[in-house]
């Protein structure tokens, strides 16, 4: 009997000791990332890969990355209505809106822009990006600076170390290098305390109180955080808790959202409250 105890003090003394091991999650200003409330999911959206909240009627637009549709959601996570188709399917990464239209990216740089989405008489006009072999999953709307901006995934960097970005000029039609945008791998690797470090973004919004970039890296588990150009932080996200992060927006308060795929369980939402500093 004494053994047994002993054996049983020592897998507590254990556990206690695992649990104190492990590193606190750390968030950005004003949020606590190991507290958020979740969404789950419908079935539809198990491959959920972009989220934008829409502050004029309350509802979250996303869409998953095999079909061209947008689904409006609830701010319980669940479907209004039925899905809008806007394209055929085909492999969508995530949108973004303007205020006047709404933009989807495909893979390979391919924009879509849609007038009068949700309608029954929707105008598409498409933005073929110039080059072959870039891959993209992030698109986002800066309205500070009235850009329209995509990260590249793949290549990496360009030869100044940087994550390449582009803004979209959709009155000409053209993608441009744009540097304000483009995360530096020495930095990312700095802040890690590691030699080298990559990185491949998936997400992108700007915080609408502190103007800040958030970045966000599923393969990496990390959100970035840019202002003024510069990459000011990084912090590593819990791999229990974001699965497969490749959504993020945020509502005007500076509440922030972040969509993860099922991955082998249910895609969600998860919501952190924001606490101005």
């Amino acid at each position: 009997m004494k053994k047994t105890l002993a054996f049983a003090a020592l897998c507590l003394f254990g556990l206690a000791c695992k649990q104190q091991e492990k590193k606190p999650i750390i968030s950005p200003p004003g949020y606590n990332l190991s507290n958020p409330e979740k969404r789950i999911l419908d079935e539809d959206l198990d491959e959920v890969s972009g989220i934008f909240y829409t502050a004029t009627d309350s509802t979250i637009v996303t869409l998953n990355d095999e079909e061209g549709k947008f689904y409006r959601l609830n701010l319980q996570g669940k479907i209004i209505g039925k899905p809008f188709k806007f394209a055929k399917k085909s492999d969508f990464e995530d949108l973004t809106t303007d205020g006047s239209f709404w933009y989807a990216v495909k893979s390979d740089g391919e924009v879509h822009r849609v007038e009068k989405a949700f309608t029954d008489s929707p105008m598409v006009r498409i933005f073929s990006f110039p080059e072959k072999g870039w891959e993209f999953e992030t698109i986002f709307f800066d309205a500070s600076r009235q850009k329209l901006v995509l990260i590249s995934k793949t290549p990496l960097t360009l030869k100044d170390g940087r994550v390449p970005a582009f803004s979209l000029d959709t009155s000409s039609g053209t993608f441009n290098h744009d540097p304000y945008y483009s995360p530096d791998t020495v930095t990312i690797a700095k802040l890690y305390g590691k030699k080298k470090w990559g990185c491949k973004p998936t997400a992108a919004a700007v915080h609408p109180v502190t103007g800040e970039t958030y970045i966000l890296s599923s393969n990496e588990k990390m959100l970035m955080v840019m202002k003024d150009g510069s990459l000011n932080a990084i912090y590593p996200l819990d791999k229990s808790m974001f699965r497969q992060p490749e959504g993020i927006t945020f509502m005007p308060n500076g509440n922030l959202m972040i969509s993860n795929e099922a991955q082998g369980s249910t895609a969600n939402i998860l919501i952190f409250a924001y606490q101005q500093q």
